[in-house]
C-alpha cells in the first residue's frame, strides 16, 4: 500500500506509465502492455484501477491467457532475481487478492499453472479476508483449479493453506456451497477395485482427515 507521502507527491514518472498502460490496458490493446512490460519494469508494480489491480491482474481477469503468459514472462526476465519476481506477483489489490487468486476464482487451470509454477509459494498468498487462491478454488467449486493448485502446493502446505482466519475449512466451504463433490467425487468415480493415485489420492487422504475434524466439532444433540 502507497505511503500518505507518495499519494500526496507521486512520481511523475510512475504516473505517466499508469496512465499509458491503463488507456491500452482498458481498450483491449494487450499487445501493447506486454511490449511495456518488456521494456520498463516500472510497469510491473503500478497499480492501474482504483481497487488495486495491475495489469496483470486485470489481464487474468480478462482470461487473457496468452497475454498472461508473456506478461509473467517479461516479468521473470528482467526482474531475473527470485525474491523480486515473486513480490511483483505477490502484488494485492484492495481485497488483498494477487493474479493468483483471480485465477483461482475463475478456475483457470492455465493461468494457474503458469502463475504458480513460478513459485509455488504463490499457491499459499493470503488476501486480507485469510484465504488463499487453493482455498478460493474450493470456495468456488473450480474443481480442476483446486487439484492442479493441490498438485502444486503438496498435501502439507495444502492443510495450511485451506484454512482462513475464521476457521472454516475448504470442507466447511464446499458443503456450505454445496461443492462438496469437488473433494469427493474423484474418489467416488474409481473403480471399486483400485486405489486412486498420485495427487487425487493425497487429496483423498487430506480430506478425510478434515472429515474427522469437522466430526469432531460437531454440537452436541438436544
Amino acid at each position: 500500500m502507497a505511503s500518505t507521502i507518495d499519494q500526496i507527491n507521486p512520481d511523475p514518472e510512475m504516473e505517466n506509465v499508469k496512465k499509458g498502460l491503463f488507456k491500452i490496458a482498458m481498450q483491449g490493446e494487450w499487445e501493447k502492455v506486454v511490449k511495456i512490460y518488456r521494456t520498463n519494469p516500472m510497469a510491473h508494480k503500478v497499480k492501474l484501477t482504483r481497487s488495486g489491480d495491475t495489469a496483470l491482474h486485470i489481464a487474468v481477469s480478462d482470461s487473457q491467457e496468452e497475454r498472461v503468459e508473456e506478461l509473467v514472462g517479461s516479468i521473470i526476465s528482467i526482474k531475473r532475481e527470485s525474491k523480486e519476481i515473486k513480490e511483483v506477483l505477490n502484488i494485492k489489490n484492495e481485497l488483498g487478492n494477487t493474479p493468483l487468486h483471480n485465477a483461482a476464482s475463475m478456475g483457470n487451470v492455465s493461468m494457474c499453472q503458469c502463475i504458480g509454477n513460478v513459485d509455488k509459494s504463490l499457491v499459499g498468498a493470503r488476501n486480507y479476508d485469510s484465504e488463499t487462491p487453493f482455498f478460493l478454488a474450493a470456495l468456488y467449486g473450480k474443481k480442476e483449479a483446486f487439484l492442479c493448485l493441490h498438485e502444486l502446493c503438496g498435501i502439507e502446505n495444502g492443510y495450511n493453506y485451506c484454512r482462513r482466519k475464521n476457521g472454516d475449512t475448504i470442507l466447511h466451504c464446499a458443503i456450505s456451497e454445496d461443492y462438496f463433490g469437488i473433494l469427493v467425487d474423484e474418489l467416488e468415480n474409481e473403480p471399486s477395485n483400485q486405489q486412486p493415485k498420485g495427487p487425487r489420492k493425497r487429496l483423498n487422504d487430506q480430506t478425510n482427515q478434515n472429515l474427522e475434524v469437522v466430526e469432531v466439532k460437531k454440537e452436541p444433540s438436544i
